[in-house]
């Protein structure tokens, strides 16, 4: 069982050790990749091009290291997340090459990217946005998706707020304008303050898909932010604010003791709740290709792996849920 030490709740303990033996016997996933897909030849050189969702950023860096064998660490970075970063005591020529190539633009950047041919795939924390549905069109470009871990779409109070349960409806109100008042959801006489993300952010585009559905939210243009941290430190200093964002990026790169997660109709977004998909906001992390992508290509061969034995198994080292196990 590895252990990775990490501050306060990033802290983490791999002990799924009946997922990993059950993994042990399966020579191919779900997915329908082998875990014998011809990435031991995987160099600096032939690395496939990524990019991704913010959130994603950590288990990108991970299966490079895993596939360079590199040595690697979770670090505070300077954005004031903590991700994965590589070692570079023995091999700092890899080691460079990883936190120079691997990168992640945002989801929505990640998809322009990906259609436009800048990059062979990307890993995120949605499928396509219409928007993006409609640019691929456009250029008769055809996307390939699937999931390949489990997280989910969240809210966030400070912990300072008493209220700790939210209804799917009570929810829908606050960002309709309809509920404008903690009290009227068992907290304190203040004003609401909802934030927003920016359309077609990774955060936005699930809000819009999970939560409201066919409502439309409130128009409050002073209520919109811009970056994944954007919520974290607002919420962090707002004790009437009310922010949403995903699991994995608040319990693992921007944990902070000044918020805590919202119980949605009583059911807390946890990995035992994620994993049989108890909390209604259970969401996937997928891997994209575009349709015309060479099969015999290393960047197919990774997309591949990443539903099979191996890469299912660095997906839960990586603190995500894997998908298929």
């Amino acid at each position: 069982m590895k252990t990775i030490d990490l501050p306060g709740k990033v802290q983490f303990y791999l002990s799924g050790i009946v997922i990993l033996v059950f993994l042990s016997q399966c020579n191919d996933s779900p997915g329908g990749g082998s875990d014998t897909t011809g990435l031991d030849s995987l160099t600096t050189e032939n690395y496939p091009k990524v990019d991704g969702s913010t959130s994603a950023h950590p288990l990108h860096v991970l299966i490079a290291c895993k596939l360079l064998d590199v040595e690697y660490s979770w670090m505070h970075s300077w954005d004031e997340t903590y991700r994965i970063w590589p070692s570079f005591e023995e091999k700092p020529e890899i080691a460079q090459f990883i936190v120079d190539s691997i990168v992640s633009h945002g989801t929505h950047e990640a998809f322009v990217n990906l259609i436009n041919g800048m990059t062979d795939l990307i890993l995120v924390a949605r499928e396509a946005s219409a928007d993006e549905i409609s640019l691929a069109d456009s250029v008769g470009v055809e996307l390939t998706t699937k999931p390949v871990a489990l997280d989910a779409f969240v809210f966030i109070v400070n912990i300072h707020n008493p209220v700790s349960s939210l209804t799917e409806k009570q929810i829908q109100d606050i960002y309709t304008g309809n509920i404008t008042r903690w009290s009227e959801v068992g907290g304190t006489n203040t004003a609401i303050n909802p934030y927003q993300r920016n359309p077609n952010s990774g955060s936005q585009e699930l809000m819009m898909s999970l939560v409201m559905k066919e409502l439309t939210m409130i128009n409050a243009p002073d209520m919109i932010l811009y970056s994944m941290m954007g919520p974290i430190n607002m919420i962090t200093e707002d004790r009437d604010g009310l922010g949403y964002t995903v699991y994995f990026y608040e319990q693992f790169m921007a944990p902070h003791d000044s918020l805590k997660l919202i119980a949605v109709n009583d059911v807390l977004p946890e990995k035992t709740t994620l994993r049989n998909q108890q909390y209604i906001y259970t969401a996937g992390v997928y891997a994209v290709v575009r349709e015309d992508l060479d099969r015999g290509s290393l960047a197919y061969q990774l997309y591949l792996w990443l539903s099979a034995y191996g890469g299912q198994k660095v997906v839960s080292e990586s603190g995500y849920i894997p998908y298929y196990y």
